[in-house]
């Protein structure tokens, strides 16, 4: 599929194959495949590739041989699973297919044009962000270590970033799922005095969690959003429940506040009518932190590609993204790039469509980056 193609042909060609076969984190067995059998075809040799990093990853190397930057490009290859009239469908309803498609052909273009002039780059194909620790799995491979700088880049809805326009920061907020399993006492219906109901403890948690107050300075929000009671008797009083929580917030140290308070607002509620309850799962990923020289290298692309009102500045997402674990645990420089796809109506939706003409544009704004970052 490389050879002899110009790079928008290969961008398009690239991009409909992988949206046929979507597969999710940790599973992208044909995606790694492709990707791996495309690099070689574009000329890049064994020793240049590091393929089954975390399981299906990929990381391409071109080195200049002289000093300079370390900088590491990424792109996420994961798809999403939905239930569409009772089936399982795989779906790549996040872009991950065109983001998968840009970097690819910037890989190429990049090495054909001798882009790299200083320094090492590192183009990386991580899987299984939807999990929101695929990072985390190729941070712990040790494969980017030397790593100074990283980019990365993601498509946009419509309502976000129009066609032809980019944002140069993307900040997301922290993010973080917690579970918690409650403990009461059962009894029959007509004797409740007997027993211990975790359905009232559940009600009041929510309650205790709804009355958290966190800085009002910085944008968070705390939420039940599930909750479970096992079996179908309805004339007993309940002694098993289920709990989970979303938090979100713009800052690193206050969703860690956030959890304390939880943890101290569902144990004290559980408490107060006799039940207990017992944290069982706590994960998420860390808010943005970027670089103001990465944030201007990312303005000044996004200028050269689309002009001088290309730029819709820095623009702020509540969702959350592993790609800041990068920051985090790299201690590396690092801005992520926001690209208007005109997608409808939304990603994570089973029948987003994206304006195909952004590929096109990532592939120049990936290749006019390493341009002017690695440059003699």
């Amino acid at each position: 599929m490389a050879e002899q193609k110009d790079y928008i042909t290969y961008v398009h060609e690239v991009y409909d194959y992988l949206h046929t076969i979507p597969e999710l984190g940790f599973e992208e067995y044909k995606t790694s495949a492709f990707i791996l059998s495309e690099l070689k075809k574009c000329g890049f040799r064994d020793e240049d590739i590091v393929s089954g990093i975390a399981g299906t990853g990929i990381l391409v190397t071109i080195d200049s041989g002289k000093p300079g930057p370390v900088l590491a490009l990424r792109a996420d290859i994961d798809a999403l699973e939905f239930i569409i009239n009772g089936e399982r469908k795989i779906i790549h309803a996040c872009g991950h297919d065109g983001h998968i498609s840009m970097l690819l052909v910037a890989a190429r273009e990049i090495k054909n044009r001798g882009l790299v002039k200083a320094g090492r780059l590192k183009i990386l194909f991580q899987p299984a962000e939807e999990k929101l620790f695929g990072a985390l799995k190729v941070i712990e491979s040790g494969v980017l270590n030397d790593v100074e700088e990283m980019v990365g880049m993601h498509l946009r809805p419509k309502q976000d970033c129009r066609l032809g326009k980019a944002i140069p920061a993307m900040y997301h907020n922290a993010s973080c799922i917690m579970h918690f399993s409650i403990k009461g006492k059962t009894a029959h219906g007509s004797k409740p005095h007997l027993g211990v109901n975790v359905a009232d403890a559940l009600s009041l948690s929510t309650q205790a969690v709804n009355m958290i107050r966190v800085n009002p300075a910085i944008p968070s929000s705390v939420k039940v959003t599930n909750v479970k009671i096992p079996g179908e008797t309805y004339n007993n009083i309940p002694e098993e429940a289920f709990m989970a929580l979303d938090l979100r917030s713009e800052s690193n140290e206050e969703i860690e506040h956030m959890k304390e308070l939880v943890v101290r607002a569902v144990t004290k509620a559980c408490e107060a009518v006799g039940a207990e309850a017992t944290l069982t799962f706590n994960s998420g990923v860390p808010a943005a932190e970027f670089d103001d020289d990465m944030i201007k290298l990312a303005e000044e692309t996004i200028l050269d590609v689309f002009g001088e009102h290309g730029s819709i500045g820095i623009f702020k997402n509540s969702s959350g993204e592993d790609f800041h674990y990068y920051t985090q645990k790299l201690h590396c420089k690092t801005t992520y790039m926001g690209l208007g796809a005109d997608a409808v109506p939304g990603f994570h939706n089973p029948n987003v469509v994206i304006d195909t003409k952004a590929l096109e544009y990532g592939v120049q704004i990936w290749c006019r980056l390493v341009e002017k970052r690695m440059h003699d």
